[in-house]
């Protein structure tokens, strides 16, 4: 969050992370932190989630969020800078960070995984959704706030949500992130229709 707002010219930082809103126990832990807009309404919001492994359940499971609550408090909460579309360059660095933090920053909490051992192949889901309708009832396409062009152009119809899973071991180096995010959104976007989509375009 405080990455995209430097960008438009605003200083908006995910400063403040409070618990909740999912569950907090012995073997869950969740906070979030939201960005308000002048007269509180929620602009953009960050969530970190994990579960350990308990009596019903041997997996770990992490997850990393980063929410646009409302395009518009958000405009407002920046000043009147630019807030979407947001720039496919963005949506890669956005969905770096959350895999690191879900992948690397929160199992840190288990100790080292090297002492550990796999229950299963680990996977990591990456994905983009428009989750909620407008004033209308209408729930609007990912095109409408993200610039897909340099994954070229697409036999499909616009959708509200995509997603990649990925099989790979949780920690590796930045740049084999970098390259595995890469061949994995080219896969994304081949599997929706962005045939012509490019390692090398990204």
């Amino acid at each position: 969050m405080t990455m995209l707002s430097q960008r438009r010219g605003g200083s908006l930082p995910a400063a403040r992370w409070n618990a909740g809103p999912h569950d907090n126990s012995l073997h869950a832990a969740s906070y979030t932190s939201v960005i308000h807009a002048p007269g509180g309404r929620p602009a953009m919001a960050a969530a970190a989630m994990i579960t350990t492994p308990g009596v019903m359940d041997s997996a770990v499971v992490s997850c990393a969020d980063v929410l646009i609550e409302d395009t518009a408090a958000w405009t407002e909460a920046l000043g009147g800078h630019r807030g979407t579309p947001l720039a496919f360059e963005e949506v890669q660095d956005i969905l770096l960070h959350v895999w690191e933090t879900a992948a690397e920053l929160l199992p840190e909490v288990l100790g080292d995984p090297a002492c550990r051992r796999w229950a299963a192949p680990p996977t990591t889901e990456l994905g983009l959704s428009f989750e909620r309708s407008d004033h209308t009832g209408v729930t609007p396409t990912l095109a409408s706030v993200i610039d897909f062009s340099p994954l070229g152009p697409t036999s499909r119809s616009p959708r509200t949500e995509m997603a990649v899973t990925i099989t790979a071991e949780p920690a590796m180096k930045s740049t084999e992130r970098q390259d595995l995010l890469r061949r994995a959104l080219v896969h994304m976007a081949q599997a929706f229709g962005h045939v012509q989509a490019e390692v090398g375009l990204l």
